[in-house]
């Protein structure tokens, strides 16, 4: 098993990040450019973080930054998993309790109902398959 997710893990990490990319380069653009109203609800609401959210772009701006800066790095760190261990295990543990917090919040506060099943599943895509091929390797180079 750790053969087989230490051949998949730079793999995992790159994809990890082009998600982020993904997501975080448009929602940033949309928010800094205070075009997330004029977008299809459909789209729309993929960006609409709550009071945060289409209310005040500037948090969308700041998150959205914070999420490219952070890709970049992951695209460094597939060159060499073992020597970036702590950023690999800061990037599991930050985005498994964001996305915690984030499905509770959409779980017990009324108005976040409707994330949920977002929520949902963009924390076990950007956090599942990288925490199944980190998690094995990192044990076995302890």
């Amino acid at each position: 098993m750790t053969r087989r997710a230490a051949a998949w893990l730079p793999t995992m990490i790159r994809l990890t990040a082009l998600g982020y990319l993904a997501f975080f380069v448009p929602n940033l653009i949309v928010a800094a450019t205070h075009r997330i109203g004029t977008l299809p609800p459909v789209l729309a609401r993929l960006f609409d973080w709550g009071t945060g959210g289409l209310n005040d772009p500037a948090v969308a701006v700041m998150f959205s930054t914070v999420y490219v800066v952070w890709a970049i790095f992951l695209f460094g760190s597939a060159r060499d998993p073992s020597a970036n261990r702590l950023f690999l295990d800061f990037n599991l543990a930050g985005n498994a309790a964001h996305f915690a917090v984030m499905l509770l919040m959409a779980v017990t506060m009324p108005a976040e109902h409707q994330h949920t099943a977002g929520v949902l599943a963009v924390g076990v895509i950007s956090t599942v398959p990288l925490a199944a091929c980190w998690l094995p390797v990192r044990r076995g180079r302890s």
